[in-house]
């Protein structure tokens, strides 16, 4: 029986990054870390897992007036009514968009319909009000500027790239201080388990190394260190 998605991101939740990489090395899973250069605006980072709704955008070139800007930008923001509880915006902009592709009231937007955060390979604006409502964002750059006129969604729900990663609609995106993971909607449920056992290891571990344990021995007994 599948695992309802709300228990899936909760349990993930309880979990650590690291040990859900070992989870998929151990499934013989790839392992997609997006680039570090995407950092979080909330720091310390609270754990943030939820399941891909994708955005691709685009430069506006040339750039249109504000008020052809605005009928252009309007299918981006309907974008936010599809929104679900447990989603994370993924939304992906080449460098050449040099405009902030998301902001704070856009934020409060998303939060209002459930959606937990934003991997933002693109930039931001409106930090402070973000900060304000503690709305956790990963993002590649910064930018103040407006984006109406200047930049457009030309695609929701599609697959996205970032750096070498091609991310699905759908995909479990688990994301801390240390890095991204994109897990597979495919794999999501097994590599929960793997991860959850891995786990449960590594804490008989760390109550041995506490006894002064050599952690050779743990590795013999638990099968992880």
């Amino acid at each position: 029986m599948a695992i309802p998605l709300d228990d899936l991101c909760n349990r993930l939740r309880a979990l650590y990054l690291p040990a859900v990489c070992d989870a998929m090395y151990e499934l013989g899973l790839p392992e997609p870390v997006l680039p570090t250069t995407i950092r979080p605006l909330l720091d310390p980072a609270p754990r943030m897992v939820g399941e891909a709704y994708t955005v691709q955008g685009a430069a506006i070139e040339p750039h249109v007036s504000w008020d052809e800007g605005l009928p252009r930008m309007r299918p981006y923001l309907k974008m936010f009514e599809k929104l679900t509880p447990n989603t994370v915006i993924v939304s992906s902009t080449p460098l050449s968009s040099a405009v902030g592709h998301f902001g704070e009231l856009t934020a409060n937007a998303a939060r209002s319909r459930g959606c937990v955060g934003v991997i933002l390979d693109g930039n931001l604006r409106d930090v402070e009000g973000m900060r304000d409502i503690g709305f956790q964002v990963f993002y590649r750059g910064l930018s103040p500027l407006n984006g109406i006129g200047r930049w457009e969604m030309v695609a929701e729900q599609v697959p996205v790239k970032v750096g070498d990663v091609r991310i699905q609609p759908g995909d479990i995106v688990l994301a801390e201080f240390e890095a991204i993971l994109i897990i597979p909607r495919k794999d999501a449920e097994r590599v929960l388990l793997k991860a959850e056992e891995i786990v449960a290891a590594e804490a008989k571990v760390r109550a041995e190394a506490a006894l002064g344990i050599p952690p050779s021995d743990s590795l013999d007994r638990h099968g992880h260190i």
